[in-house]
């Protein structure tokens, strides 16, 4: 008899669980049950995406439902704008009528300076359009919009690092959605690939985060700003077989996307689609309005800002992303140690005993929130030392300015913040107001000095907040992970 009256009959009612318990607390506590119910769920947003994986993925799903009715009601309410769209389908009518001279290949903004990705991908466009159509490419933006969300909303997820609610973030940008719906930018097809290298690399598939960047470089080159992040992380994490196939397949892509102007007129697409000394007016910069015209076109302007991006590149991979390592040269004199007695030597029958700690231990898996704050890291000093950011610019780095600002705790208070609360709501209030101010800069229309100035103040004031903030390890502990413990006996 005792053992009949634990076991449930059949078909009975199991026990009450502790989360129907706190349910039916909340449904005899009316009001009350409520209030705590609220507060409960304003609690699961504050905590760190990592330990509310399951809801925050909840979240992510409830925001891309929304957002779907949101380019709906876009599309349906809001006036299409007429920019780049037409004249991409011009260009990609005369690639489809048998061009292959770029400097031939021309819209009714001018030509064409964009790699040969970019026609493939609009050849594609103006296929599923039925030619062109706007509305039909407003519903094709609106689902690459959705799509990348989701690879953003994957990015953050992974990463773990940054709370629930900046996810909402993610969705509040007048800008951001209409560089998608209304203006129909090709930067969202580059960004789409873009970020879903990063979420490649954050799963240890930094093969595939090539591939995925060199297709995102193949439609726009401002990519290409992530490929330094990329190259640390195949440095760290793939044996020196592996980080020649990675560059040769990226280079490869390349290529095969570009081969039939390659074949007909090489110089001619080299000079377009990369065409790196290009000078944007003065006028349409967002960024820089504020420095005379003069200044602004000249060399010398130039040159100062490729020194400063060279100097934080390094400076952010000296202190932060190779710190676990000793820096950026003693990590460079690990990988040549690591490649010559592991790669090389073997080759020709030399075996060589080097102490663990003279090596790059290659086999770890990549920490995603590393790879995030790796790649995302340097795509932001990229767009600090951009000479020109124009308005469609904006989509290059929004999605990553919530990571960059909440991820981390500051290095000064990353053990005093939980006991402080004023501090910590006041640095809150202001990492919010430098967001706010983004948004802001980019909806002033035509920019202004003012605009511009306050711009690269935010720039800068979230550059020294990512700098001071702390760095996740490079990698992961997993020494007991059955793939990186097969990954070792495979090198």
């Amino acid at each position: 008899r005792p053992l009949c009256e634990a076991l449930p009959l059949c078909g009975s009612e199991p026990p009450p669980t502790r989360r129907r318990m706190e349910g039916d607390a909340i449904e005899r506590g009316g009001g009350g049950g409520m209030l705590a119910l609220a507060r409960r769920t304003c609690g699961r947003l504050a905590r760190p995406i990592r330990e509310e994986r399951q809801f925050a993925v909840g979240v992510a799903g409830f925001l891309l439902l929304c957002e779907a009715l949101l380019c709906a009601a876009i599309i349906y309410k809001v006036p299409y704008t007429k920019i780049d769209w037409d004249a991409y389908m011009e260009q990609v009518a005369t690639f489809l009528g048998g061009e292959r001279d770029y400097a031939q290949i021309r819209g009714d903004t001018g030509p064409l300076v964009y790699p040969a990705g970019f026609l493939w991908a609009f050849s594609l466009l103006r296929w599923a359009t039925g030619g062109g159509a706007v509305i039909a490419a407003q519903a094709a933006f609106a689902a690459l919009y959705l799509a990348t969300l989701a690879v953003v909303f994957g990015i953050y997820v992974a990463a773990g690092s940054a709370p629930v609610w900046t996810l909402g973030l993610l969705c509040l940008s007048k800008r951001y959605h209409s560089i998608f719906v209304l203006r129909l930018f090709n930067d969202g097809v580059a960004m789409f690939f873009a970020f879903a290298s990063v979420l490649l690399a954050q799963k240890d598939r930094l093969h595939l985060a090539t591939l995925a960047l060199s297709a995102a470089v193949s439609v726009k080159m401002n990519a290409l700003l992530m490929l330094p992040g990329l190259l640390l992380l195949l440095v760290k994490h793939r044996r020196l077989a592996g980080q020649l196939h990675a560059a040769f397949d990226f280079a490869l892509l390349q290529a095969l996307v570009a081969l039939p102007f390659l074949a007909a007129f090489p110089a001619s697409y080299f000079a377009k689609a990369f065409e790196f000394s290009r000078v944007f007016v003065h006028h349409w910069s967002v960024n820089f309005k504020f420095v005379p015209e003069t200044v602004f076109v000249s060399a010398g302007f130039a040159k100062a800002l490729l020194a400063a991006h060279l100097l934080l590149l390094f400076l952010f991979a000296h202190q932060r992303w190779c710190r676990d390592h000793g820096g950026v040269f003693r990590l460079i004199q690990k990988w040549l140690v690591t490649t010559a007695t592991r790669d090389v030597l073997p080759l020709i029958g030399v075996t060589a005993e080097i102490s663990k700690g003279q090596l790059v231990d290659q086999a770890q898996k990549v920490d995603p929130q590393f790879a995030a704050d790796v790649l995302f890291g340097c795509n932001f000093v990229g767009i600090v030392c951009a000479r020109s950011l124009h308005y469609q610019f904006y989509c290059w780095y929004f999605p990553t300015v919530p990571f960059l600002l909440f991820s981390t705790p500051p290095k000064a208070s990353a053990s005093s913040s939980s006991s402080s609360p004023p501090l910590s709501l006041v640095l809150l209030a202001a990492k919010l107001s430098l967001w706010a101010a983004l948004e802001w800069c980019f909806n002033v229309f035509p920019s202004t000095s003012v605009s511009s100035a306050v711009l690269v103040a935010t720039h800068l004031i979230i550059t020294w907040l990512y700098f001071r903030s702390e760095c996740p390890h490079g990698t992961t502990s997993g020494e007991g992970d059955a793939k990186t413990n097969r990954r070792k006996k495979r090198n």
